[in-house]
């Protein structure tokens, strides 16, 4: 097999084709049934910044909104959301993840910054009216079951926005002692949340808050789980009031909604019991957001969680911390999934920095040996917390990482603006918005949106890219150049090439255990 430069192709290994499953519309209702999640592609989209579909919303008068300035609000809502479906579904994309929705900070005192992005929450159970009303949240979900998508909602259990304060740790039998307030004007509204002040004695005796200050050492579990994150209000979650308290608030968005999904936030600031109370708690009232979403017909919810860590070449240290929430201690599926972190970093690492093909081919390997369910996982190749894959690596680059995420196990996720060819972390979409460039950027006529809507189309066309155990034939030990992957099984034999490397190479011996004469036929290029 003679490679061309920066290569990659698809063949089927049998010489025809089998045809796509199809995927069955939902009916436009509100609580519609749990998808087959390996057959999804995420759109992960930041509201402020994608679309702004009701300007009037955009400015509530505390100086938060500007959108000239890359830390302000830029009036990006659900409203927006909603009317640019058609553009995310021609992506091929089937599901929506958009950030936390919820009422936050909307200006942070000692950061000069926005909570624009929706992580510094003041109440978990109202809307943000910046993104608009629970009317137009609904009508999103709506929209979206109608098309046969699905709607997944950025959540958050282990910190509020920044409200207090302290220098160093109190003395346990005296939290006042080092509190500092630090924003007056705009506080949680919400009760337990509301009990933030340790010099009112019922508050400081309910211990919603565990009254530390930030964390100095992550590699310490006590500060990792109960002190602040980046100097963000910790939650007390092991505190059965604040556990029910945030199984109610996040069961609304199930039952008032129709929300699918949840994505955790920072799930490695959580002590795994928390998470569990959070998915399986027992409680008639405010149960686990499974059971509460099984109550409302969603037999297979997914609860994704964020463990922002990632191994070295040939290392499983981190992979094997992120399984630890997906496992539980008795062996058995936890019920939570876990975004494969230590993919993304094989993935820039070997397609934009050059790294040997040796490297993927270990993380593939790895993936099958380490987790129960890789194919649950969302994969991704960049995200509002990491430079754009255009920051390190090139186009060519970029295609065959996200043709990676389209051939193995996982399920895909898109950052919005990724099919533009933007380079900025958390640039607007939209005209008047900051890092836009002046003009709208949703061109469906754009070469990377039409390559994703090809390679998405391709992963919809073939269940073994969805269902199949990838099989490495080969790669290379010493630098960049060809990497392959076969993928058999649901009735097909597929084999992804790709040649990283900036010159033509030969990959031939391969022992793929075919009979001679087997034809090659080419899908995808």
């Amino acid at each position: 097999m003679q490679g061309n430069r920066r290569g990659l192709w698809v063949l089927t290994l049998t010489g025809w084709l089998v045809p796509g499953a199809a995927i069955a519309l939902s009916a436009p209702e509100r609580h519609v049934p749990s998808p087959d999640w390996r057959d999804q592609v995420v759109y992960f989209l930041m509201t402020d910044r994608f679309d702004d579909g009701d300007p009037a919303n955009n400015d509530q008068g505390q100086g938060e909104y500007n959108p000239s300035s890359p830390v302000h609000y830029h009036g990006g809502d659900l409203a927006g959301v909603a009317r640019r479906l058609d553009y995310i579904a021609g992506l091929g994309a089937t599901a929506v993840w958009i950030t936390p929705p919820v009422l936050n900070q909307w200006w942070s005192p000692d950061r000069a910054h926005t909570g624009y992005h929706g992580y510094w929450a003041r109440d978990f159970r109202s809307l943000d009216p910046h993104v608009g009303t629970l009317a137009d949240y609904q009508r999103l979900a709506k929209a979206l079951h109608g098309r046969g998508m699905y709607l997944v909602q950025d959540i958050v259990l282990n910190h509020t926005g920044n409200f207090f304060e302290y220098g160093e740790l109190p003395p346990a039998d005296d939290p006042v002692q080092g509190w500092r307030l630090v924003d007056a004007e705009q506080q949680p509204t919400r009760w337990p949340f509301t009990a933030n002040d340790p010099r009112r004695r019922r508050e400081r005796e309910l211990g919603a808050y565990p009254w530390t200050p930030a964390v100095r050492d992550y590699s310490d579990p006590e500060q990792l789980y109960r002190w602040q994150m980046a100097g963000l209000d910790d939650l007390a979650t092991g505190n059965p009031v604040v556990r029910r308290a945030l199984r109610e608030a996040y069961g609304y968005w199930i039952e008032q909604v129709g929300v699918d999904a949840f994505r955790l936030d920072t799930i490695f600031y959580l002590p795994p019991e928390d998470v569990a109370d959070f998915l399986h708690a027992r409680d008639r009232k405010a149960p686990g957001v499974l059971e509460r979403a099984r109550r409302t017909g969603r037999e297979d919810f997914l609860v994704f969680g964020e463990g922002f860590d990632i191994d070295g070449p040939f290392e499983e240290r981190a992979a094997r911390r992120i399984e630890t929430y997906m496992t539980g201690p008795d062996g058995q599926p936890s019920g939570a999934s876990m975004i494969h972190f230590t993919l993304y970093g094989s993935l820039l690492d070997v397609m934009a920095r050059g790294r040997p093909t040796a490297e993927l081919a270990d993380r593939i390997e790895q993936m099958l040996r380490v987790h129960r369910d890789p194919w649950r996982m969302p994969t991704f190749v960049d995200n509002h917390d990491v430079d754009r894959f255009l920051a390190t690596g090139d186009e060519a680059a970029l295609k065959q990482a996200l043709l990676a995420l389209m051939t193995l196990p996982g399920i895909p996720v898109i950052y919005y603006g990724t099919e533009q060819g933007m380079r900025e972390v958390r640039p607007a979409m939209f005209a008047a918005g900051h890092g836009s460039g002046g003009r709208d950027r949703f061109d469906a006529d754009a070469p990377l949106y039409r390559f994703i809507a090809g390679a998405t189309a391709l992963r919809r066309a073939h269940p073994a890219l969805r269902r199949a155990r990838p099989e490495v034939v080969h790669a290379e030990a010493n630098g960049a150049g060809p990497v392959a992957w076969r993928m058999h099984g649901e009735g097909e034999d597929l084999l992804v090439v790709m040649n990283t490397a900036a010159h033509p190479a030969l990959v031939d011996h391969l022992d793929l255990g075919l009979a001679p004469g087997t034809t090659l036929a080419a899908l995808y290029s």
